[in-house]
């Protein structure tokens, strides 16, 4: 009930108490007790009572519905860590945490309480501030998400993902650089020790990088000449398994590592750049190319150029579908951008061979004799101090 307060020239005071806890309060103008103005202080009393009541209402079931979204998010991440690689799930888990800050922003509580305004919101947002290629890598990883829960959650909504019925925006492509095998051969001829025998697995597979990365020496058959590659962008990030022939250079080279390598590790391709991480998976993904391309004096190229090339030789040797088996692409429109981005447009035997007549092949297998008696380096390599001696 309202109360005067009589240091104020006995206006009324209008409360709002819950749970004997003060929220709210409110002066009006004095008046005599039930009068007009007590009137007006009773019923903003109640009316505004109610008013928090029911705010308190929507954020309890808010915050118990946006724990289910959580739910959702969390088992979603935790398959993806489970079956799919770090950066892939670095990349989803930025995705989820973004989208659940969006939905806490807008009180979502549920995804049937997603419209298609409101995600065209959340991605045009992301558009303005990052660009249109970011927008489609979170709608595409949010649909995934999505598409996944349908699967693996009961009572999970069963209707089409709104995100189906947005289109992606308009990127503007350029094509990836592809080096001209000038180039490839003039790194090639600069690189030295495990960076050259890595080379040559990179051109000899047209592997990923994170498949060249993963390899151990259970993956390579020298006896049976094949190497077995792995990834994970098979359904819902189930891993998938190749087998390649192996190109008597590519056997060759890694055979000498095997011997020569400093460290005697499950992983083919290992850190040597000081004791503290000696033997640990190589990580280098953004500093060993930059390096050789300076080294050689052509233009800077990664990995995935010497992919490229891979997939444009492979392509000109059995035609589309055979590259399509080299590069371990579920789909032929994927190894087209591949050969299209070197202005082109089976047997894997035959492949590996074609690799290996290239002018690249002829230049590696050149290199190759070149390189230390297995003893030798072996012997270098045991010797902490001459590691980057060899190497370099």
């Amino acid at each position: 009930m309202p109360t005067q307060i009589k240091s104020r020239g006995n206006a009324w005071l209008a409360r709002v108490t819950i749970n004997g806890q003060e929220v709210d309060s409110k002066i009006f103008p004095p008046g005599r007790k039930k009068g007009p103005e007590w009137m007006q202080a009773r019923k903003w009393e109640i009316r505004r009572k109610e008013e928090i009541l029911n705010a308190q209402k929507r954020e309890r079931e808010t915050l118990m519905g946006f724990a289910l979204l959580l739910d959702w998010g969390e088992k979603y991440l935790s398959h993806v860590e489970q079956t799919m690689g770090r950066k892939t799930f670095a990349e989803k888990k930025t995705v989820m945490a973004n989208f659940f800050a969006f939905c806490r922003e807008h009180s979502i509580s549920s995804l049937e309480n997603i419209s298609k305004p409101l995600l065209l919101q959340w991605l045009d947002d992301l558009r303005r501030a990052h660009g249109p290629d970011r927008a489609n890598r979170y709608r595409k990883n949010l649909l995934a998400a999505w598409n996944w829960g349908i699967d693996a959650i009961e009572g999970f909504p069963q209707a089409a993902p709104i995100l189906e019925r947005i289109k992606p925006y308009q990127v503007e492509s350029e094509d990836r650089y592809v080096p001209p095998e000038e180039d490839i051969i003039k790194v090639l001829q600069v690189a030295q020790g495990q960076d050259l025998v890595m080379l040559l697995a990179f051109y000899y597979t047209g592997a990923r990088r994170g498949e060249i990365f993963r390899l151990t020496w259970a993956d390579v058959d020298l006896q049976a000449g094949i190497i077995r590659l792995t990834d994970h962008k098979g359904g819902s990030g189930k891993k998938r398994t190749r087998w390649l022939p192996l190109h008597p250079t590519l056997a060759d080279a890694l055979r000498w590592w095997r011997e020569a390598r400093p460290c005697m590790v499950d992983n083919v391709f290992m850190r040597l750049e000081s004791d503290t991480h000696m033997g640990e998976p190589f990580t280098e993904r953004n500093k060993l190319m930059p390096r050789l391309c300076e080294r050689a004096g052509v233009k800077p190229f990664g990995f995935h150029a010497i992919r490229h090339k891979a997939a444009s030789i492979a392509f000109m040797a059995g035609g589309l579908n055979a590259a399509q088996q080299l590069m371990g692409h579920a789909r032929a429109t994927t190894t087209d951008i591949y050969v299209r981005s070197a202005g082109l447009y089976a047997d894997k035997q035959i492949l590996v061979d074609a690799l290996g007549d290239s002018g690249i092949g002829v230049a590696a297998n050149a290199l190759f004799t070149k390189m230390p008696h297995e003893r030798e380096a072996h012997e270098a390599f045991c010797k902490q101090e001459n590691v980057n001696n060899i190497l370099q």
